[in-house]
């Protein structure tokens, strides 16, 4: 083994061990192994077709609050599109996510950038993702033990900021792969108006690593790892995909201390231009205050020969079909 192939081991291991991982405040997408890039601003452009992507999430589906039984489940609808460009850099996309949390929503706009560094055998990727966020938050959901409370303004109330984010990805020469993106890089800051208040979008690391490993009959596999961080709490991903001739596919992951995922896909029309993916959660742990499943549905459409800056060409190990 190489000493490149042996370092994509060494991090995937590092990944694989981590034991002691708590919940993640951010939203956390089953299907986020196929649309990488809004974690990692570094992965746009890199499968070299452009495409439209849908993915909506209902997580803990069915959920009712203690108090008034309305709302309080989490919810996440994402739109994106993806550009390559084949001079300069190596895309331009742009993504509009939509996070419900009870009494709180966020609206995301991001324009993530890429630019690509290929080497005789390998591949640097780095990213940047320049954006905007959106906080509402809706004061009148909110109860109060003091009615004195400056908080207690029973408007709803939005503030919108600035944000960025970064990323790195570099593709080893037996298709392995290993990145880091940075997300909430400015930590924009929701005050409200409201004297006191501090509430804040906090940085978020995902540390990613996979391999993509071809057999016989056109059955491929993917074993791929995520870790999540914003320095306080962590949270951790480790699955697979298999691929049949890149028409049908089925995988399952595990988020630790959380839940085990089941997905399934299948590819449609001329080309296999659409596909269409489902996800299934199932609670694993801390059940008691939660319902037991989330359900997402991933659609994507690819655009073929759609590029920017010139004749297209493909060089990169597609990892993400």
């Amino acid at each position: 083994m190489s000493t490149k192939s042996k370092g994509a081991a060494l991090v995937i291991l590092i990944i694989f061990g981590v034991t002691s991982l708590k919940a993640q405040g951010d939203s956390f997408l089953s299907y986020n192994i196929l649309n990488p890039s809004l974690y990692n601003a570094a992965w746009v452009g890199l499968d070299n077709e452009a495409s439209v992507l849908v993915q909506l999430r209902s997580q803990w589906t069915g959920y009712k609050t203690s108090f008034d039984g309305n709302g309080g489940a989490p919810s996440t609808q994402i739109l994106s599109m993806m550009i390559p460009v084949m001079n300069k850099f190596s895309g331009i996309g742009l993504s509009v996510a939509n996070e419900s949390l009870g009494p709180v929503n966020t609206l995301k706009l991001n324009m993530p950038l890429s630019y690509k560094l290929d080497f005789k055998r390998s591949q640097l990727s780095l990213g940047l993702m320049p954006g905007i966020i959106s906080r509402t938050q809706n004061f009148n959901e909110l109860r109060f033990n003091d009615p004195s409370d400056p908080f207690n303004v029973g408007t709803k109330e939005t503030q919108t900021l600035l944000n960025l984010g970064l990323g790195a990805l570099y593709f080893f020469p037996n298709r392995s792969f290993v990145g880091l993106g940075i997300n909430n890089l400015l930590q924009p800051r929701f005050d409200f108006g409201l004297e006191g208040s501090n509430n804040r979008a906090v940085a978020n690391y995902t540390l990613n690593a996979g391999i993509s490993k071809v057999f016989g009959e056109g059955l491929e596999v993917r074993p791929n790892a995520s870790v999540r961080t914003d320095l306080t709490s962590h949270s951790v991903d480790l699955g697979f995909i298999a691929y049949y001739q890149s028409k049908l596919w089925l995988g399952t992951s595990y988020r630790w201390s959380e839940a085990i995922v089941l997905m399934v896909g299948f590819s449609l029309i001329k080309d296999i231009n659409l596909k269409l993916g489902y996800a299934l959660d199932v609670i694993t742990s801390n059940s008691e205050a939660k319902e037991v499943t989330s359900h997402e549905i991933f659609v994507k459409y690819h655009l073929k020969d759609f590029t920017f800056g010139g004749k297209k060409k493909v060089k990169t190990p597609r990892f993400i079909n």
